[in-house]
């Protein structure tokens, strides 16, 4: 597993619960329904890292209120639209306006001290 020890990252993968924006470190938290939780797994093969990271809601998307499921359709939304522009010729910048031009009308924000997560 890339994470750990990387920079003493003390975990095999990272759990990015609620408002922990990236790069979580796993704990005894216990979850309860409604949380949102993401698990990004990286791991080093063949002189390459392989990144996967998927969100879930813990009770399933009933348990969140409308800003909740807002929220995750709105980040799903922004996936599909990104990867529809990844490809030769297309300049990372255009990725990230494309994101922000399609939350800010939702109320959401990024952060901009993570680029490319």
């Amino acid at each position: 597993p890339s994470p750990l020890n990387y920079r003493n990252f003390p975990k095999s993968c990272c759990t990015s619960v609620n408002e922990v924006i990236c790069h979580g470190i796993p704990d005894m938290r216990p979850l309860e329904d409604g949380d949102i939780v993401n698990i990004d797994i990286t791991v080093y093969l063949d002189g390459y890292h392989g990144d996967c990271s998927e969100m879930f809601v813990v009770g399933g998307r009933d348990a969140l209120d409308e800003k909740g499921r807002n929220l995750i359709q709105t980040t799903y939304d922004c996936w599909v639209k990104s990867m529809e522009l990844v490809k030769p010729g297309v300049n990372y910048n255009v990725i990230g306006k494309t994101i922000q031009d399609h939350i800010t009308p939702k109320g959401f924000s990024t952060v901009r001290a993570f680029c490319g997560h």
